[in-house]
């Protein structure tokens, strides 16, 4: 009998560690790619900047509505918004959230209880743009410092190039750049160079929307190596009394945390990840 107690309190133990909360709601904006157009039934020749996200996760089901279009110079919204809202079941393994309608699905990463991550079809993250990411924000997240990724170090040609956009204010306040009430995105572009000899981090350069001379900020980073398996990118600028905190995910995602390592949670507009981009921008190494 008692063997048998400590089976089930066993089993009980698994399967709480990775449950779902019976409600919540993500939201965020991404770009579109292939596989998000096919899951939201989006014809591929539709002309899209970015799609906007509400995905309501309740029990074993979910609630999924997305708005779409070309962007409105000057504003978060749409000029010509088109909307497609559907429910659906998910099941879940590990980390790894499936979204079923019919005979589509779409798989997510679960970052932690705040945080979600579109997949691509062999489940590796999709890689973002400049202007959008592809993670979704909790509109309700807890003062949480999970992350359930275990990233791989690995070899990587550098420089190295990540770019994205992320909200303002707590970022502002985290590095005390004092930036005004009416600041609502930040942008970023960030180089990692390593030294030619001995391959150890060296410098980096950071520019947001150019590269003029005078907006280009330089400094040193580090990468620490966490007991807990985690993989930080410490970004220390010359002349700004601030450092900068970036998680690895994987060799193309770079998550926010503040200083405690607590993983920035974003909102319906902008998340606190940085992109991947293949190929430097050429005008960042004149300086």
């Amino acid at each position: 009998m008692k063997n048998h107690l400590l089976l089930l309190l066993g089993g009980f133990i698994c399967f709480t560690a990775f449950a779902v909360p019976q409600q919540q709601t993500f939201v965020g904006s991404t770009p579109a790619h292939g596989i998000v157009r096919n899951f939201l039934k989006i014809s591929l020749t539709d002309s899209i900047d970015f799609i906007r996200w509400r995905l309501e996760l309740k029990g074993k089901r979910f609630d999924l509505q997305c708005r779409y279009g070309l962007s409105k110079p000057g504003t978060q919204g749409f000029r010509d918004e088109k909307m497609v809202e559907f429910e659906g079941g998910f099941s879940k393994t590990g980390n790894q959230l499936d979204l079923r309608d019919n005979n589509k699905v779409l798989s997510v990463l679960q970052i932690n209880d705040d945080l979600l991550h579109l997949l691509d079809q062999h489940n590796q993250m999709l890689v973002g743009n400049g202007g959008y990411s592809y993670a979704l924000n909790s509109i309700d997240p807890g003062n949480t410092a999970g992350f359930n990724l275990q990233p791989v170090k690995t070899t990587l040609k550098y420089p190295l190039a990540y770019q994205g956009r992320t909200p303002c204010q707590e970022l502002s306040k985290i590095l005390g750049l004092n930036k005004t009430a009416a600041c609502d995105k930040m942008k970023w572009y960030i180089i990692f160079y390593t030294d030619s000899l001995t391959g150890q981090p060296s410098h980096y350069l950071k520019g947001g929307s150019s590269f003029k001379k005078e907006a280009i900020e330089k400094g040193k980073w580090r990468i620490i190596n966490k007991h807990d398996g985690r993989i930080i990118f410490e970004v220390t600028p010359d002349s700004k009394a601030y450092t900068l905190h970036l998680l690895k995910g994987d060799d193309n995602i770079l998550f926010f945390t503040d200083p405690n390592g607590r993983v920035l949670i974003g909102n319906e507009n902008f998340s606190y990840t940085l992109n991947r981009r293949m190929e430097p921008i050429s005008a960042a190494h004149r300086y």
